[in-house]
């Protein structure tokens, strides 16, 4: 009983050594170089814009308008009957906070659609960070670190990956 008692011990110790040998592989992700590269982020963008383009259209006509409407009441201010002239500021006052409105809507919809954007970029990345640490058996992957070293670095891996996937996104019948 006692030899069998030591011999479990041994190689209970040898098992622990054997795992504690095996070194521990770290992987670094570049957050906001992801973002500035990513073609998924940039595709979404574009598509954004072009959604947002015929609001941004209005609002710069609604601006064109108000500020036509101001140089005229500048020029010809003088020579105008009091009514007329006010008759306009008031024209020009409700044109003005027409397009405050405008352009404060619009500013808010584009912060929610980028923030729509953005929340899709992080899901898409932390799913392929997953799967590349998955597939690489690594034990650790990190996002921000002060400090990391180019052959831990798996940035680039990541843009392919996101590449390749807006890829087969853009073109599903592949």
């Amino acid at each position: 009983m006692k030899y069998l008692l030591r011999y479990i011990l041994v190689i209970f110790a040898l098992s622990v050594t054997h795992a504690a040998a095996q070194p521990l592989k770290i992987g670094y992700v570049n957050g906001l170089r992801i973002e500035r590269e990513a073609a998924i982020t940039m595709q979404a963008l574009e598509q954004a814009k072009k959604e947002f383009a015929p609001r941004e259209q209005q609002i710069l006509d609604l601006q064109k308008q108000g500020q036509a409407m101001q140089s005229e009441l500048e020029k010809e201010g003088l020579t105008m009957s009091a009514a007329d002239k006010q008759a306009k500021e008031k024209r020009l006052a409700a044109l003005s906070q027409q397009f405050a409105q405008m352009q404060r809507s619009y500013n808010e919809d584009w912060e929610v659609r980028r923030r729509e954007v953005h929340a899709r970029l992080v899901t898409e990345v932390n799913a392929v960070i997953k799967s590349i640490a998955e597939a690489g058996k690594f034990d650790l992957i990190v996002q921000q670190a002060i400090f990391n070293s180019p052959q831990i670095d798996l940035t680039e891996l990541v843009l392919k990956e996101l590449a390749k996937r807006a890829a087969t996104a853009a073109n599903p019948a592949r």
